[in-house]
């Protein structure tokens, strides 16, 4: 039965964007270890996505992806590396040297934030921001009325305050930053319901769970135990890939208290939300900015089975949990998964549509609608890019990707060579197709660049 929506009432909407949480650390995803009661909830009360994919490896420019609808490599984005990247590229050990990013998300991209307010909405922003490096590109200046701890840094610096963020007053000694910002966001729907009437877009970015690593030492206990009930190796078991060791098993105690007390964050939000009476019409969108941190030094996670992790282009480093609790689903909508690959810059034309909200006439995006998909119904097939021409402070290397079906190309701008799999026979990317189907490899490397040459797409240079 196809979900009856009313189209005369605007939906509420929060988007929750967690930092760097990787595409099995929820129990729903099939961790063992961490505990994601609250998001596994979610999942059965929405749609989860098995195939979603952030535009890019590392945060910035997914950010930038989420909030235009658009490439975030196309040039009038220009965000293809997270910013701040700038101070370490052109290393003397690198072959090639990286193109240059705006250091900014420019004020002239109209953000989904603009878009709704515009439309009647109160836009709300918590968390982390890392779109501009001066307060003129902050939250508050990019569409939404009140920013609560946005600002250029990509990490808080730490979890416990004080946090030293000007965009946030310092708690006692020893908060917990998640909590504080949980406190912050729950008030801003207590006094949104006491004092309009106007829906509200609430952005909740969180700092979870980047580094630093850091987590109550009562939670940190807790996962310590579980270790040992489970029988995990605590010191983390790695393994190489083209000279990088990736975690392979998901044991780290800070790192899943850090993913628990995100979950406990993410319950605290729908139960406030039912309290007070909003949650039969408001959006729901649970989604992470790139992969799990599974390279050493910061190596907390593990990906597996997918292959590598932030700051690469194989599956581990771009694929996201992604769950959307639409209000409007019948209970036969709800609860399902689905296989078809959607990307973060269909989120920004996903909201236009479900909202009703008027689009520019010269507003373009990369992205298209998933509204149909949410009811049940089919989508168009189509291909999906990205294109990272950097070197990764992870290890990864400067490519490009086409995902054209259940087909993958990676095209490495270094040795010029091309990568092949079948994600369906091989979600691990384990066997390279491309010498087996030269001519399925050249046609879609031809796909790719032509994509890439269409938005205009900086790509890096011989030193």
């Amino acid at each position: 039965m196809q979900a009856q929506i009313n189209q005369n009432e605007k939906p509420n909407i929060v988007f929750i964007l967690v930092d760097d949480l990787g595409w099995k650390d929820l129990g729903v995803q099939g961790s063992d270890y961490y505990l994601t009661p609250e998001i596994d909830k979610l999942a059965k009360e929405g749609v989860r996505f098995t195939n979603a994919y952030a535009a890019n490896p590392v945060c910035s420019p997914t950010r930038a992806s989420i909030l235009t609808g658009m490439d975030p490599a196309h040039q009038k984005v220009n965000i293809s590396n997270w910013i701040g990247a700038q101070k370490y590229e052109d290393r003397s050990g690198d072959e090639l040297m990286q193109p240059r990013i705006a250091d900014h998300l420019a004020l002239d991209r109209i953000t989904m934030a603009e878009s709704l307010k515009a439309n009647g909405y109160s836009t709300y922003f918590i968390g982390k921001w890392h779109l501009g490096e001066t307060e003129e590109y902050w939250p508050e200046n990019q569409g939404f009325d009140v920013n609560i701890a946005g600002w250029s840094r990509g990490n808080p610096g730490s979890f416990f305050s004080p946090y030293n963020n000007p965009r946030l007053e310092d708690g006692p000694d020893g908060e917990y930053l998640p909590f504080r910002l949980e406190r912050e966001a729950i008030s801003l729907l207590e006094k949104h319901t006491k004092q309009s009437n106007n829906p509200f877009f609430m952005y909740f970015s969180m700092y979870n769970v980047h580094t630093p690593i850091e987590a109550p030492e009562n939670f940190i206990e807790i996962f310590k135990n579980r270790q040992e009930k489970l029988g995990l190796d605590s010191n983390g078991v790695y393994e190489n890939d083209k000279g990088v060791k990736h975690r392979i098993n998901q044991s780290d105690a800070t790192y899943a208290s850090m993913v628990w007390a995100m979950d406990s964050v993410v319950g605290s939000l729908m139960n406030k939300l039912e309290e007070l009476g909003l949650d039969e019409n408001t959006m729901v969108i649970f989604f992470s900015d790139n992969g799990g941190l599974s390279a050493p030094g910061y190596g907390v996670t593990s990906n597996k089975p997918l292959r590598g992790g932030k700051g690469w282009v194989y599956e581990g480093g771009i694929r996201e949990p992604l769950i959307i609790k639409y209000p409007p689903l019948t209970d036969e909508d709800s609860n399902r998964v689905v296989e078809y690959p959607v990307i973060s810059h269909d989120f920004f034309p996903t909201l236009v549509d479900v909202s009703g909200v008027d689009k520019k006439p010269d507003q373009q995006f990369s992205g298209i609608s998933l509204k149909p998909i949410l009811s049940s119904e089919e989508m168009p097939d189509r291909s999906l890019y990205w294109h990272y021409p950097h070197y990764s402070p992870q290890g990864g290397k400067p490519a490009s990707v086409i995902r054209s079906g259940d087909w993958k190309l990676i095209h490495f701008y270094e040795s010029g060579e091309n990568e092949l799999y079948n994600l369906n026979a091989d979600p691990s990317e384990s066997t390279n197709l491309a010498s087996l189907k030269p001519e399925l490899a050249s046609s879609l490397e031809d796909d790719l660049m032509q994509y890439l040459k269409d938005i205009k797409a900086q790509f890096p240079k011989e030193k």
